[in-house]
């Protein structure tokens, strides 16, 4: 995989978590990594990052959005 796809994919799936922490209720304060990650890999099939890679990735983008995370299998 070339630097530039892997880059463009990282954007991608970026903008895919933020327009999932965009859906979730005001209410919810707390967002499960297990079940972006799912939405990811089901979008992304061809995604080259673990299962902790993709965690992190949701983890940053919840915490800035102001959501703590509950980081589960």
């Amino acid at each position: 995989m070339s630097a530039t796809v892997h880059t463009h994919a990282s954007k991608a799936i970026v903008n895919e978590v933020k327009d999932y922490l965009k859906e979730i209720s005001p209410e919810q304060d707390v967002v499960s990594t297990s079940e972006i990650r799912m939405r990811l890999r089901k979008k992304f099939p061809r995604c080259g990052l673990s299962d902790s890679g993709l965690a992190e990735v949701i983890g940053r983008e919840a915490v800035e959005q102001g959501f703590s995370i509950h980081f589960d299998n």
